[in-house]
């Protein structure tokens, strides 16, 4: 799974020296581990042409040690990118749907990868009814059921759905007293979904997502879906909110001159680009503000907290 911890690792690794072979592949395209051999092969004309040949056999080694397979039935994504320097190689699972490409420069081309992080979504479903619930965890589209043991019955305390509910908010919380940075959705009719946030004391358990359907097994998956769509325009709104808020302290810029000085400066808190508009400068851009521990995202023109091709929230806001 790919962490914002280990992009950031790898962009400010002493040891890096390129050029840099940056490749996405989707196992829609690169099915089997042939077709990525063949790919490998494709990737070696390119290289050659523009670089000293002499210097391919560093990355071809590399690239060919990577366990194709294992990258496509242990790591359950849609693909993967990896990150191929004259020293290191770096892998990360995809899970949003990429085209396959491979770019050789001297940085690393990371769009696709920011899109993935801004994708990531990691959290618990909890499915209530007035008798019982359901947990599971979700990491972006994967849902998984929680094996709950010795959990509250309703029948035990003779229906009485809101001691019901206080021993499930209990038993929930106890689960993950030790483990309780992830937060809980909570999906349930507007009658329980009401009684349940009441009574419920536990820690970062999201009250105000929604699913206005009726709720079973069978429409889990649209279930998640919709969950997170709200997870995304919430997240939109956010960068909004706190770019404007940021602007009444003087603490942003769109100047293209002005944020090329800060980036290099590690004054970027977070870091906006239109995804129309980027290339190889913004790209250059988003390292320098990883490396310096920003934040970047690359959203749709729409999506932009202001009407510009980039802009930031300076750290001196934060």
């Amino acid at each position: 799974m790919t962490s914002t911890t280990e992009l950031r690792n790898m962009l400010t690794l002493d040891y890096e020296m390129g050029p840099f072979i940056s490749l996405y592949v989707t196992f829609k395209e690169i099915s089997n581990k042939n077709e990525y051999l063949n790919l490998i092969q494709n990737i070696k004309t390119k290289f050659i042409n523009k670089y000293d040949e002499n210097l391919w056999s560093k990355y071809e080694r590399k690239l060919r040690k990577f366990n194709f397979d294992r990258a496509k039935h242990v790591d359950n994504g849609t693909g993967f990118a990896l990150f191929v320097s004259v020293k290191a190689i770096h892998s990360f699972t995809l899970t949003k749907n990429t085209d396959t490409k491979f770019v050789m420069d001297d940085t690393m081309d990371i769009i696709p990868l920011i899109k993935e992080l801004e994708s990531e979504l990691h959290y618990r479903l909890l499915i209530l009814e007035k008798n019982s619930f359901r947990l599971y965890r979700v990491d972006n589209k994967k849902i998984n059921e929680i094996n709950l043991v010795n959990k509250p019955i309703s029948v035990l305390i003779d229906n009485d759905q809101n001691k019901f509910y206080q021993l499930v908010d209990e038993y929930i919380t106890d689960m993950f007293k030790d483990d309780n940075y992830l937060p809980t959705v909570l999906i349930a009719n507007e009658k329980n979904h009401d009684l349940y946030a009441k009574i419920a004391k536990q820690h970062k358990l999201l009250k105000d997502i929604t699913y206005g359907d009726v709720v079973s097994d069978d429409n889990l998956n649209d279930i998640v879906d919709k969950v997170n769509q709200q997870f995304y325009k919430a997240g939109i709104a956010n960068n909004k909110f706190n770019y404007g808020k940021a602007k009444t302290n003087n603490a942003v810029s769109d100047d293209l001159k002005e944020i090329i000085s800060d980036a290099t400066s590690g004054k970027i808190d977070t870091l906006f680009v239109n995804e129309d508009k980027y290339d190889k400068l913004y790209n250059d851009l988003a390292i320098t503000t990883i490396g310096f521990a920003g934040e970047v995202f690359v959203l749709s023109k729409e999506d932009m907290p202001v009407s510009t091709d980039c802009a930031v929230i300076n750290r001196k806001y934060v």
